[in-house]
């Protein structure tokens, strides 16, 4: 069971918020033949819904594919104080990149599009605690949701502006 400290905790650790982004990042690149990446305004996404204990547990348990699709038809209030915990979140996943670009965790494509691709094809790290590997595991679920809708899909069903 996920403690009451789960959010305090995890969102102090930008290390993890670069590993969740890596995870998101990787299921849409290889859901997408490994010829497309994240549209980099769908990476400030990631966090506020994998680092929401409630949305991380109930993303985690869906199947996929349509784990996104299958998560908002069955709880409208997932979007709920999305774009507060986007904009509140922003400075904690710019960090994030930080580390994940100088690491070479993520590269950012060049192109017009500006998408945001893994720089390496295996997690970075093992993790055996179940907090973890439930934000991982939701990470993923979230990289796949962006590997099956467009930009404008995502923002409406979620209810963000960018």
């Amino acid at each position: 069971m996920i403690d009451v400290l789960f959010e305090q905790r995890v969102i102090q650790n930008t290390g993890l918020a670069a590993e969740a982004i890596w995870h998101a990042v990787n299921e849409t690149y290889n859901a997408r033949s490994r010829a497309e990446g994240t549209p980099f305004p769908l990476v400030f996404v990631v966090l506020p819904l994998t680092f929401h204990q409630r949305t991380a547990a109930a993303l985690a348990s869906k199947t996929q594919p349509g784990a996104l699709y299958k998560l908002l038809a069955e709880d409208r209030e997932v979007t709920v104080g999305l774009q507060a915990r986007m904009q509140a979140m922003a400075d904690r996943t710019f960090q994030a990149l930080s580390i994940g670009f100088q690491t070479n965790l993520l590269h950012l494509d060049s192109d017009a599009q500006r998408q945001v691709i893994p720089g390496r094809r295996t997690p970075p790290v093992a993790h055996v605690t179940d907090e973890v590997k439930t934000i991982l595991s939701a990470a993923r679920r979230v990289g796949q949701g962006f590997a099956e809708m467009s930009v404008v899909q995502l923002a409406v069903h979620l209810r963000v502006r960018f």
